[in-house]
């Protein structure tokens, strides 16, 4: 149940849009109709699926303005035109009854309406934010009691997303600016604002599929950012020329051939609205990339699309499932983000997968994986060879609002009712019937899940993700636990060795702790030198679960030139001959060659100075022996 106020107006009317509204459990494949709707006092607790104390914690109807209430005289005086009579979350007295679908299928000709209601605030003094709806069941089983469900009211905010943190591919860069979407909600149109400046011989500008990787000195490539973002795999050739159709003729991140291209512009600024571009669902846009093209096709400069919030009113959480064990039958990781807002409401939740087959060098492909989050975390269990008994530790797909329970061995019907267009009647562990399958050993993906949550009494953090066996396999395959993903960011001093190279220092730094590629990262932008480069200065990013630890690792390897023990515990598995020592030293606060140059003045003498010091030695290598044969 959607509910739409104008911000601010909480006299103003509210509007009430319901959808895929269906009976959970399965129980009841035949609609049901007639069922009492109300806001109550408290958000729901535990009890949400108790047998016979059900959603009792929700308390009773919202009744802010003392209405006097009896429900044999009171009931008959409430009405649209007399809502002064009304209990302010009596919304089945005042608007009518609410039905029940009992499919999926038919929720849209039974369940699916939309009402006005002018007592129903959402922000003020007796806004309903926090509090829960709860539906009720006249004819159900007595012992059950009168309430059907409840749900907690929560915010729907505004989205925003914005590129501006610029990549250059390879080249100088002097782009600056940002481009920012805004989006109400799914059912609006999204403002596009546009503010670029320091172009130089620029064309097009795009959405590409996937978020720029920091550290490559290519980030812009097609071997990372892919093509252009097109889930409604429209055929380019056949879309209008530049700006002359209509969004829908164009693919969706070909902003360029939608609006207008950088052409003969050293800045550029523009507004439009994109009505099929969405920061909301499968199809957002949030965890990609913008990729600005010169004339000539080749990519200059890059940048993802991030959450655009204010911290007073929201914060970013981020998770992370790495498959990184050597012994291990998946490589690489899933990272996680939402956004979190001070009411407790939540954002969908991007979900970046970059996975390849463990070995360094292992080009095999395996596609059509399904994949979901298990109940259990999981430990030595991931690498048994066995397919019958890996993963086991994490016990069962997790299902924490118990979808169709009543039948849980009927998986034709769940098949039918869990979809992309309707995530919430799935199972939340099951990821692949939502989002769908996922390859390993071929390009990265960006899913946006709209039930995945991070935080709160359900959270997938602290569970694992399962991945199972190749085209749609039912078995155990590979697995990963859920944690917190951390990014410390330290800027470090490092002497330069002769033929220094950053990538193979910090190939070596990760070698010596142990650690994937992706726990410790370098922002190729801000590399450069020092003491007349003697030294290189670069910018570190420590991630993961355990940044704090591998910062700190990092900093005792470079004051000891050593490090005894891996900074990563891997269950199960111990590296044999590791190297635990590294041939670079931190630069002081002084200039090396400052250094050398002192020393070298000392030797290096006038010719005059020379002759006297070539006295003195002798006179003093003269007296020495005298004394000895004395």
């Amino acid at each position: 149940m959607i509910m739409r106020q104008v911000a601010e107006e909480p006299w103003g009317d509210t509007s009430i849009l319901v959808e895929y509204l269906v009976h959970a459990d399965g129980a009841a494949l035949n609609d049901s109709m007639g069922h009492r709707w109300a806001v109550h006092d408290h958000p729901p607790g535990k009890d949400f699926y108790s047998w016979q104390n059900r959603c009792l914690s929700a308390g009773e109807v919202y009744n802010p303005y003392k209405v006097d209430f009896d429900n044999k005289t009171t009931p008959s005086l409430c009405n649209m035109d007399a809502i002064g009579h009304c209990r302010l979350g009596d919304l089945s007295t005042r608007q009518g009854m609410i039905d029940i679908a009992g499919k999926i299928a038919d929720s849209d000709k039974i369940s699916r309406k939309m009402w006005t209601d002018t007592l129903l605030p959402l922000t003020g003094h007796h806004s309903i934010l926090g509090k829960s709806l709860v539906l009720y069941d006249d004819f159900g089983p007595k012992a059950r009691g009168e309430r059907l469900a409840c749900s907690l009211i929560g915010g729907v905010y505004r989205r925003k997303a914005v590129a501006k943190d610029w990549f250059p591919n390879g080249v100088e860069l002097s782009v600056k600016g940002k481009i920012e979407f805004l989006q109400q909600t799914e059912y609006d149109i999204t403002d596009v604002e546009v503010s670029l400046e320091g172009l130089r011989h620029t064309s097009g500008y795009h959405i590409h599929m996937t978020p720029v990787e920091e550290a490559l000195q290519f980030p812009c490539e097609d071997t990372s950012l892919y093509g252009h973002w097109n889930p409604l795999n429209v055929d380019p050739a056949s879309s209008p020329r530049a700006y002359q159709g209509t969004p829908d003729q164009y693919e969706m991140g070909d902003l360029s051939g939608k609006f207008g291209s950088l052409d003969n512009r050293t800045s550029y600024s523009a507004y439009y609205n994109d009505t099929l571009l969405t920061l909301f669902g499968p199809r957002s846009v949030l965890g990609r990339s913008i990729v600005i093209h010169k004339k000539d096709t080749r990519r200059w400069a890059c940048s993802t699309i991030e959450r655009g919030y204010s911290p007073s009113e929201a914060r970013e959480l981020r998770a992370i499932a790495s498959f990184h064990n050597p012994n291990g039958h998946a490589f690489g990781y899933m990272k996680m983000r939402q956004l979190i807002y001070n009411d407790g409401s939540a954002s969908d939740t991007t979900i970046e997968v970059k996975l390849r087959h463990p070995g360094k060098n292992d080009r095999n492909v395996t596609r059509d994986h399904n994949w979901a989050i298990y109940v259990n975390p999981v430990g030595v269990d991931a690498t048994v060879k066995t397919l019958n008994t890996r993963c086991v530790a994490g016990g069962y797909v997790w299902n924490p609002y118990f979808t169709q329970l009543a039948d849980p061995l009927n998986d034709e019907l769940y098949r039918q009712e869990c979809g992309p267009e309707n995530p919430l009647r799935c199972h939340v562990g099951d990821l692949s019937a939502r989002l769908g399958t996922i390859d390993i050993g071929v390009q990265r993906k960006v899913f946006t899940d709209a039930n995945f949550p991070l935080e709160g009494e359900v959270s997938a953090v602290g569970r694992s993700i399962v991945i199972m066996t190749p085209n749609r396999g039912g078995e155990r395959y590979a697995c990963a636990n859920i944690e917190p993903d951390y990014d410390i960011i330290k800027y470090a001093n490092i002497e330069k060795p002769p033929r220094f190279v950053v990538a193979q220092f910090i190939e070596d730094i990760r070698e010596v702790m142990g650690i994937p590629e992706w726990f410790l990262t370098v922002d190729s932008r801000q590399t450069k030198s020092l003491h007349n480069d003697a030294c290189v200065q670069i910018l570190l990013h420590f991630k993961g679960p355990i940044a704090n630890k591998l910062e700190q690792d990092f900093n005792r390897m470079l004051s000891l030139g050593k490090l005894e023990a891996p900074s990563l515990y891997i269950p199960g598995y111990i590296q044999e001959k590791r190297k635990s020592k590294i041939a670079y030293k931190q630069c002081g606060a002084r200039d090396p060659n400052e250094k050398s140059k002192r020393r070298q003045s000392f030797f290096f003498l006038s010719s005059s100075s020379e002759k006297s010091i070539r006295t003195d030695l002798k006179l003093a290598l003269i007296l020495l022996l005298s004394y000895l044969f004395v």
